[in-house]
């Protein structure tokens, strides 16, 4: 638990942004939008959960931007673009979803296509806050990862979903806490987070969530 944590970094990060309880206006617009969207009218508790610790962890952070890998729904979409309307999302979406968010008023999000990711103007892009969906660990992907990690700063969360879902999903996660680039690792079985903190003792954490 939180209180059995001794590093100040994760402590805060635990109190503040994971474990905090409190309201927020923004929730609402979240399940509003994600409802019209998504065309249901009720979503259940833990991907409620889950979008709401994305919109904090944006709301923290203040990235200047999100790459997300793999499809992304309705709901996460708007908790990312909410956490902080200065951050652009680009997203591995469809351009019939852009224009279902841009007409919801989510704004501040754009598509990346696969190809587009060797280019420049991508790799310019703050790699400070990636998301690898569920269903984007495959080979391809793991290439992008090496760019990502070649790119990252200190100041860089990676976030993988779905890490305890198959066998495979939990041979990845082992062999990405591996990586020398990892000095801290969050394991919140629904997902897991990765910072690249210097000057951190190699810390790996499995957390109640």
């Amino acid at each position: 638990s939180e209180y059995k944590i001794h590093s100040p970094f994760v402590f805060d990060f635990m109190t503040k942004v994971v474990n905090d309880k409190g309201s927020n206006a923004d929730y609402e617009s979240i399940m509003r939008i994600s409802r019209l969207l998504d065309g249901k009218k009720h979503s259940n508790y833990r991907r409620r959960k889950m979008s709401r610790l994305l919109y904090r962890m944006v709301r923290s952070f203040e990235p200047e931007s999100v790459v997300s890998f793999g499809s992304l729904s309705a709901m996460n979409t708007t908790a990312l673009a909410l956490g902080n309307l200065q951050t652009r999302v680009y997203l591995e979406e469809s351009t019939d979803f852009l224009e279902s968010m841009n007409s919801m008023g989510i704004i501040n999000v754009s598509l990346i296509q696969p190809a587009e990711f060797d280019s420049e103007k991508f790799k310019q892009l703050n790699t400070g806050f990636v998301l690898f969906g569920q269903d984007s660990f495959e080979d391809t992907t793991w290439d992008y990862l090496v760019d990502c990690l070649s790119h990252k700063t200190s100041e860089s969360v990676f976030i993988f979903e779905g890490i305890h879902h198959n066998r495979d999903m939990e041979d990845a996660w082992e062999s990405l806490l591996e990586n020398d680039n990892v000095s801290l690792s969050i394991d919140l079985y629904e997902i897991g987070l990765v910072f690249f903190k210097l000057g951190f003792e190699k810390q790996d954490f499995v957390l109640k969530y």
